[in-house]
């Protein structure tokens, strides 16, 4: 029994675009003898495009987003022809299901194929619906606009959730605040992050350690945005205090973001910029490089009610590396993961338990190493996109089982 899962992505395709694992084990079906077709946005082509990515069909669709008063109808015609050439493409091709990722568009579209020709809606949901507003909010030119489309959007995204057939929270947590929210709880699996074995297993760490002369075996590394948000001050906080007992602790700060600036003024006033490594942006495949570069790897993250219902992916990479970790327990899917797995130490919150909890590492080395290791074994048990994409494939088979009218 094979599928052909169509998937409506609202990210643009280029050749250097970065796929997000929970594309990428949604589409790892392949290696088990499915079928999968991308409908994206490029910027870079002027016509409609048939391509292929990893044993993945693409119909690249084009768009060309204006700027200024011209930005809305740019929209609009985008919105046309992707609605034109979906149709069209539906009413030829064998699809056994459709499958979104956040996008509302998208979402209401891909309703209306439900209802026309009859084919299940899987629709996933990287972060809860609040956690949109506020992203909206924070970067948008016209902030109390966005307040009043945020509030549209909302109603659409839940009236989306509650008549798809398959919704996909990031994690158990946010499936609970979903249920609170009536969406029915049987028709949810969480579809936490996940990790690719095949980049995250080796890394010329000895190369980054050579151009940033680290040396020593206090290395530890960040991985991740660094916008205002996070508020990273208090990572720079505990390593100030970490610094103050091993001299030659170093951190990697590797990422960019909003607040770097703020950062880098943080570390200065407390005297520990030269222990600290801002790298900017880095390509995606050079992250395992990095991490491989650090003894361990730090995932820091506020306590707030928006990331209390995430899945960190930093800290899995840091895990399928080897790496252990130190990770604050607030976030229940942090704490799931070191408690299930022992890969690392779960700190509080606050500059003097992070610290603590660095200083632990540093400590012993040889109990560190085991840590790395057992981290690693449990990534690859539970957080493979083999395993995961597993996970999912049984749930899309249970909806074709389901469905008299799925396509065979």
């Amino acid at each position: 029994m094979h599928l052909h899962v169509c998937m409506l992505l609202g990210f643009r395709y280029s050749r250097i675009m970065r796929v997000v694992p929970q594309i990428e084990i949604a589409s790892y079906i392949t290696h088990f003898g499915h079928h999968v077709t991308w409908i994206l946005p490029s910027e870079e082509s002027d016509e409609f495009q048939e391509r292929s990515y990893h044993n993945i069909r693409l119909f690249v669709i084009p768009c060309r987003f204006k700027t200024g008063v011209m930005h809305p109808l740019s929209k609009v015609l985008y919105a046309l022809r992707i609605v034109r050439f979906v149709l069209q493409n539906v009413r030829s091709k064998n699809y056994s299901l459709i499958f979104v990722r956040d996008g509302t568009f998208n979402g209401l579209l891909a309703l209306y194929l439900k209802r026309r020709h009859h084919i299940p809606l899987v629709f996933e949901m990287s972060n809860p619906i609040e956690q949109r507003a506020l992203i909206h909010r924070t970067y948008s030119r016209f902030p109390h606009f966005r307040a009043v489309t945020g509030i549209l959007d909302r109603h659409l995204t839940m009236h989306i959730l509650k008549n798809a057939d398959l919704v996909l929270p990031t994690t158990k947590w946010m499936a609970d605040d979903f249920s609170a929210k009536g969406i029915a709880r049987e028709k949810m699996l969480p579809y936490p992050n996940g990790v690719d074995l095949e980049r995250f297993s080796c890394g010329a760490g000895e190369r980054i350690r050579a151009e940033h002369r680290l040396g020593g075996q206090a290395v530890f590394v960040y991985v991740g945005t660094m916008d205002r948000e996070r508020d990273l001050t208090i990572l720079i906080r505990s390593f100030a205090r970490v610094q103050r007992q091993i001299a030659s602790a170093r951190l990697l700060m590797v990422g960019d973001g909003t607040d770097r600036g703020r950062l880098e003024e943080c570390a200065c006033d407390l005297g520990v910029d030269g222990g600290i490594v801002f790298t900017g942006r880095v390509r995606p495949e050079e992250i395992p490089d990095y991490i491989d570069a650090a003894n361990a790897g730090v995932s820091i993250i506020p306590p707030l009610d928006v990331y209390k219902l995430s899945s960190p992916i930093k800290m899995l990479e840091y895990m399928a590396m080897g790496r252990p970790v130190v990770a604050n327990e607030e976030i229940p899917e942090q704490k799931e993961a070191v408690d299930a797995s022992c890969g690392g130490v779960l700190v509080k919150y606050d500059p003097e338990s992070i610290a603590a909890g660095m200083l632990r590492l540093c400590e012993d080395p040889v109990r560190a190493g085991e840590m790395g290791e057992r981290g690693r074994a449990w990534v690859v048990k539970n957080r493979s996109y083999e395993a995961m994409a597993r996970h999912l494939e049984e749930r899309y088979l249970d909806l074709k089982k389901g469905s008299a009218t799925f396509p065979d």
